[in-house]
């Protein structure tokens, strides 16, 4: 055997080690993407779980639910606490607005949690007047979808 012969085959060898290389790279890199589109998932459900939370605390529910349906017969205190809670589902709501801009989870379970959304910022008489009055607090991109869904 010559060392043309050698060359050759040392050549090949490498350019299958390198393809080989690749390859494992791009499962590498595959493996990483589904992870961190995981922990997104995940992370993303407990913000909008957690935005529920003091709703469930002492007479928060009450005033919650009044306030969507007939926010006109909230006390002082309770017309507050009731924007607090608001604004907390506002928080959720822009939070996952990010994420979908950057397609960081999977778009049916953005479309899922965001229906949620609009129909409580649209379709409760509270949530529509809510809404009114944090319009000038929002991103253009949470206006934006509101305004395509008919906010």
């Amino acid at each position: 055997m010559n060392w043309d012969a050698v060359g050759a085959i040392a050549e090949t060898l490498g350019a299958i080690a390198v393809i080989i290389s690749i390859a494992y790279l791009a499962m590498q890199v595959r493996q990483t993407r589904l992870q961190l589109e995981a922990q997104a998932e995940d992370n993303i459900m407990s913000r909008a779980f957690d935005a529920y939370s003091p709703v469930y605390e002492g007479d928060n529910a009450a005033v919650f639910r009044k306030g969507l349906a007939t926010p006109e017969l909230l006390n002082d205190d309770e017309a507050f606490l009731f924007s607090m809670l608001m604004d907390r589902q506002r928080g959720a709501f822009a939070t996952i607005m990010r994420r979908v801009h950057v397609d960081a989870i999977p778009k049916e379970l953005a479309d899922h949690l965001l229906m949620g959304y609009r129909n409580l910022f649209l379709n409760t008489e509270g949530g529509r007047r809510w809404l009114d009055n944090a319009r000038s607090t929002m991103s253009d991109m949470e206006l934006r979808y509101l305004e395509e869904k008919g906010g």
